[in-house]
Order: structure tokens, then C-alpha cells, then sequence
């Protein structure tokens, strides 16, 4: 976490909240009605912005602490406070337009010699008036919504089943069964009890294999400590593979020149992996085999198209030992990562694997009508399955949340891919 990030942050929530108080007081009053803001909207008001700064400032010292935050500081409090600036955010949009309006009219009353007495008897709602309203609504909207999402969205776990056929899978591979998970962000639980049954979900699809793609933590490796008795339940006849995320390096919480601190936490975060008896791949493949016959694993460090994330993934690497089996599944935390690179410099890899969008965690799928989130503006592959030539890549919608601590629209996912022999 950038420092002068938050204090950019800090500044700019004053600035909204100054804003948007003043528009607030002007929607309420009225022109004969109230005369002043009631006592508890003000202090109501004023006190939730004050503790909105205590608070970011008391998370600041945890970050100069180098030490993680509370969970439900950093999940649950962390996200009230951005759902109430969302909303803010939402109506001072309505607020804009009317002060807008009324700088137009004001300077179009200046420049004219002679103003109409019609313009001195507003009716009972003025456009200002109806402007100022319409954003209280517009920022209570958001609101419910998005509280809506956390309290009953967020461990609503959505089993997705994918039949999936390739004219060269081997014949031993028919029927064979894959359980992909991915992005926990076990930082963001504050018990047990929902990784409790998601793991419960997992092992009654009686998994030949479960892929686990990436970013098990926020921030730091010791926020999955807690959770490792849990996860280390899952199991599958082929075993768990898994890789790390952007998110699993502790690169967002390490300053660039802490290599130590950052070297540490990802060694720790694979003694993690070995715990729950997961076989972490760094770039690194595994052959699973079945009657003689074998398709090829290959799982990657993390690789994102663009300045903000780890390019330490490397698919060369990773095949370097690969036995030239005729199907062949790739595990990579990014999807930008099957255009960019994989695509491109290796055709023969059949199906990739990822996570990392969440869906934005929140948009609007019907199947057969409507698939839309914000998320498709950041990558041409956020959710689902998509097909390119020969080529396959799943994107899962991921199983936890960072940020936003809910889920709107799209539900967390544990998909289950069986894989089918075609006649070529």
C-alpha cells in the first residue's frame, strides 16, 4: 500500500465530504420550510467523516508498521467506508449538473440587460431543488445495493459445470473431472466458517484434480495461516496443484527496495502451499497419467500485460522438462497472459487456466441473454469460457473478494470442467 496513495485518498474524501454536505443541507432545507440542517444529520454526518479519517490514519500506521491490519478492519470497515464514498460519489454527480446549471444561468443573467420577472417566481421544485433530491436518492441506490451484495452475496458460492471436448484428449482422460478455485484472498475472512464450506463443495464433486490459480492472500503470506487446516482438506485422486498471484508475492505491501521482506513472504507463501499439501508450480509441469496415457500440467508465476503487474512468469520454462504429451493445461493467474504471450508463442497448449478479474465482482449475467461487468473493459477474457482456434482458456470468477467486500450479480465460483474425447 502507497503511502501517498492514502493521503491523496484522505485529501480527496475531504473534498467530497465538504461537497457533498453543502449540496446535502441545500436539498433538506428548503426555501420556508427548515431554516437549519437538523442537530443529528449534522452531527451524523461529521461524525462518520471524522471517524472515516481516524481510521485511515490508524491503517496507515499499520502500513509504516509493516505489519498487516486487522481483518475486519481491512475487509469490513475498509468497505463501508468505500461504499458510503461510492454513494457520495454517485450523488454529488446529480450536484454538479445543478451548480453547473446554475453558473450558466448566472452568467447568462450578467451578460443580459433586462432579466424577466418570470424568472423571479420558481415554482414550488425548482430543476435545482428536483437536481439536489434526485442525488440523495441516486447515492441511497448504490448503497442498499452494494450492502445487499455483502450480506448476501458474498459467500453465495456458484458451482459452474463445463463440459469441455477436445478431438486429442486421450482416451483414459474421458470423463476426466477438474475442479478449478481461485482468488480466496483468505485475508479478507474474518472466520472459517465460509472456506468450511466451499471446501465441503470442492470434495463432493469428487474432484480428479483441483487447480488452484492464484492469489490466496491480499497482501502478505500470514494471512493464510489461519486457514491452512481448512484448505488442507480438499482433496482430489490426482492431487491439489496450485500457483501464485499478483497478489501472493507481498509486493503491494513491501516497498521495491525491501527485496528481503518481499523474498521472505513468497517463501513462506510456498511452505504455505506445501502445509495444505498443495503442489505449487513455479514454472514448473507434472504429468498426470492414467493407463499409460498422460496429459501435461504446466503452472506459471504470474504474468499481467501492463506496469502494475509481476511479469515472472515464463511458459518456456515451465515445458522445459514437459513430456510431448497430446494435451496439454496450463495454469496462469492472468488472462492476459493467453493473448500476449501464450497464443502467440505456444499454440500447442490446449487449455489455460485463470482467475485474477473476479468479474469485477459485480455485474449482470443471464445466460443465453446478458453477460456485462465493468471487467471487460480491462480484458478481452474476464469470465467464462472462451475458445480461439484450437485454444481454450477458462477465467474464473474467483471464490473471495478484496475491496468491495460483496458480490453483485457475479457470484464467487467453484467450476467444475469435465473433459470429453471427440472424434477429430
Amino acid at each position: 500500500m502507497n503511502l501517498q496513495f492514502l493521503f491523496t485518498f484522505v485529501f480527496l474524501v475531504a473534498i467530497i465530504d465538504l461537497y457533498y454536505y453543502r449540496s446535502l443541507r441545500i436539498a433538506i432545507k428548503g426555501k420556508e420550510r427548515i431554516k437549519l440542517v437538523p442537530n443529528w444529520v449534522r452531527y451524523t454526518y461529521w461524525g462518520f467523516s471524522a471517524f472515516t479519517l481516524v481510521f485511515l490514519l490508524f491503517a496507515m500506521s499499520f502500513y509504516v508498521a509493516k505489519v498487516p491490519p486487522p481483518p475486519f478492519a481491512r475487509t469490513y470497515v475498509t468497505g463501508f467506508i468505500f461504499i458510503v464514498i461510492l454513494s457520495k460519489i454517485t450523488g454529488v454527480l446529480f450536484f454538479v449538473i445543478d451548480d453547473l446549471k446554475n453558473i450558466i444561468h448566472w452568467t447568462s443573467r450578467s451578460l443580459s440587460a433586462a432579466i424577466s420577472k418570470k424568472e423571479n417566481n420558481s415554482p414550488k421544485m425548482s430543476r435545482g431543488a428536483f437536481l439536489k433530491q434526485s442525488g440523495l436518492v441516486a447515492s441511497a441506490l448504490p448503497f442498499v445495493t452494494m450492502m445487499y451484495g455483502v450480506v448476501k452475496s458474498a459467500f453465495d458460492y456458484n458451482l459452474i459445470r463445463v463440459k469441455l471436448k477436445a478431438p486429442n484428449l486421450p482416451e483414459a482422460f474421458h470423463g476426466f473431472k477438474m475442479v478449478q478455485v481461485s482468488d480466496i484472498h483468505s485475508g479478507s475472512f474474518i472466520s472459517t466458517s465460509p472456506l468450511r464450506d466451499a471446501v465441503k463443495m470442492i470434495n463432493e464433486q469428487n474432484p480428479d484434480v483441483v487447480f488452484f490459480t492464484g492469489d490466496l492472500v491480499n497482501e502478505v503470506a500470514g494471512e493464510a495461516v489461519p486457514y491452512i487446516d481448512e484448505l488442507k482438506q480438499i482433496h482430489a485422486k490426482h492431487g491439489v496443484f496450485s500457483i501464485l498471484g499478483n497478489h501472493d508475492y507481498g509486493d503491494y505491501f513491501y516497498q521495491k527496495g525491501d527485496l528481503a521482506g518481499r523474498a521472505n513472504n513468497k517463501a513462506q507463501m510456498i511452505d504455505i502451499h506445501h502445509k495444505m499439501g498443495w503442489d505449487v508450480l513455479l514454472n514448473e509441469n507434472r504429468v498426470l497419467e492414467i493407463n499409460s496415457q498422460k496429459i501435461n500440467i504446466m503452472g506459471v508465476e504470474n504474468w499481467g500485460l501492463g506496469g502494475r503487474f509481476q511479469k515472472y512468469g515464463d511458459v518456456t520454462e515451465a515445458r522445459k522438462t514437459a513430456i510431448d504429451t497430446d494435451f496439454k493445461i496450463l495454469l496462469s493467474h492472468d488472462p492476459s497472459h493467453w493473448n500476449a504471450v501464450v497464443r502467440k508463442e505456444h499454440s500447442d497448449i490446449d487449455l489455460t487456466l485463470s482467475g485474477h478479474t473476479h468479474g469485477f465482482q459485480m455485474g449482470v449475467e443471464i445466460p443465453g441473454y446478458i453477460k456485462w461487468s465493468p471487467s471487460q473493459y480491462l480484458f478481452e477474457e474476464w469470465a467464462g469460457l472462451y475458445q480461439k482456434d484450437a485454444q481454450w482458456i477458462y477465467v474464473n470468477r474467483g471464490l473471495g473478494f478484496i475491496g468491495y467486500p460483496g458480490r453483485l450479480g457475479i457470484l464467487p465460483e467453484i467450476t467444475v470442467i469435465e473433459l470429453e474425447k471427440t472424434q477429430a
